[in-house]
């Protein structure tokens, strides 16, 4: 059912590759004027640019477009970039450890989003999605592709690997991470794949619904703004990389608390005591080894908190952050509002437990709550569902570099 396309992509060749591509995960303002500084050819130039002249006119973000575009077009002529000639779908690798995680990366269609095609799981915030828009505006760059799943095809899995088998047309590494490219241009091999898309009966989005809602909103602005609008124009897609269920991987959100001096310390354990099944732990085994069980740490010890009682068999209610949100979070420290409240902050992925344990045990945070990850199978089912994840729900690996492969929609 999904509609993809292959597409002109804009990559970094070979020997400048590693210098370009940038990952996007905790990257800062600061951190990024760092690394143009350092680096000429980094994609960050694209992203935030350098400000030489303050004097310029229009305001500091009108310039700051400016210098994006005239980035953009040194990095096309000094050939830090290059535009593909000929319209590809493109096979993505990433190994780490060992580990090989390969998807399809394309184009989708935003009638595909908006009909529901491309299912979705998480509420999306206009402020945000404005900020992705005016960029996608000024720049007409697609470089944060949104990542979707689908359920396991063989069919397709024997073409990935067939093209694997040629040599990439990309192949690099950053520290230990490989990453590799291969474009697959053949007009058969195209439509093979397009048609095995085709008899989807759903796809899921997994990470980056912000990225997907600020294309729609784009692209529909540009239709209506084209009075000669046909619906093969580049804005009505959007960059995509397709990864099947079975390769995907959920990390979980912790969350840690810094309380104000409003909270009676005593009465957190005591509360937890008194409504649930709880434990003291080794604090090496904090994070949980199957659901519905969450680590608790706090004032240098350890606990193990036990929510299977509290199920009720509804998908939804019995997500482990859910359960946690509405049995402790609320009641206990008054979190109405994960998203707002300043009390709550995530940590998701692969983090360090012995270094963020210290940060509470030095009092940048006074507790945490660490997490089991949510299921694939449980997104798929909330999303067909039309059910909504509650926030931060999930961290999904593998993220992409910025710079990588580029879709450029104007």
């Amino acid at each position: 059912m999904p509609n993809i396309k292959p597409f002109k992509a804009i990559l970094p060749p070979q020997n400048k590759a590693a210098d370009v591509v940038i990952g996007l995960e905790n990257l800062t303002i600061s951190s990024a004027k760092v690394i143009g500084a350092l680096n000429p050819s980094s994609f960050v130039h694209l992203l935030v640019p350098k400000i030489e002249n303050y004097y310029l006119r229009g305001s500091k973000q009108e310039i700051a477009f400016k210098k994006i575009a005239e980035n953009f077009d040194d990095f096309i002529q000094n050939g830090t970039l290059v535009r593909d000639r000929t319209e590809s779908i493109y096979i993505y690798a990433k190994t780490y450890k060992g580990k090989t995680k390969t998807g399809i990366w394309a184009v989708s269609n935003i009638e595909d989003y908006l009909s529901n095609n491309i299912k979705r799981h998480e509420l999306t915030r206009i402020e945000r999605e404005k900020g992705l828009v005016e960029y996608l505006q000024q720049t007409g760059l697609d470089a944060n592709p949104v990542l979707i799943t689908y359920a396991k095809n063989d069919d397709l899995d024997q073409i990935i690997e067939k093209e694997k088998l040629k040599p990439a047309d990309l192949d690099f590494f950053i520290t230990d991470e490989q990453h590799q490219i291969w474009k697959v241009c053949d007009s058969d091999i195209v439509l093979e794949i397009q048609s095995i898309f085709a008899q989807m009966p759903a796809t899921y989005i997994a990470d980056g619904h912000h990225r997907a809602a600020a294309a729609c909103s784009f692209g529909q602005q540009r239709r209506v703004l084209n009075p000669k609008h046909q619906g093969t124009e580049e804005y009505n897609y959007f960059s995509s990389v397709y990864i099947s269920a079975d390769q995907l991987e959920i990390l979980p959100f912790h969350r840690f608390l810094k309380l104000n001096h409003l909270f009676d310390h005593i009465e957190i354990l005591e509360f937890l005591k008194a409504n649930f099944e709880i434990k003291e732990i080794d604090k090496r085994d904090i994070i949980p080894k199957k659901e519905h069980l969450v680590g608790f740490y706090y004032q240098q010890k350890a606990y193990q908190v036990n929510l299977n009682s509290f199920l009720n068999k509804n998908i939804l209610h019995d997500l482990d952050v859910s359960l946690l949100q509405e049995l402790i979070l609320k009641p206990l420290f008054n979190v109405e509002d994960p998203r707002e409240d300043e009390k709550l902050y995530f940590l998701g992925g692969k983090i360090d437990i012995e270094l963020h344990l210290q940060m509470i045990d030095s009092g940048k945070f006074d507790l945490a709550f660490f997490l089991y990850p949510t299921s694939v199978n449980d997104l798929i089912q909330i999303a067909n569902l039309g059910g909504t994840m509650p926030p931060k729900s999930t961290w999904f690996e593998p993220k992409f570099l910025a710079g990588l492969v580029t879709h450029e929609i104007d």
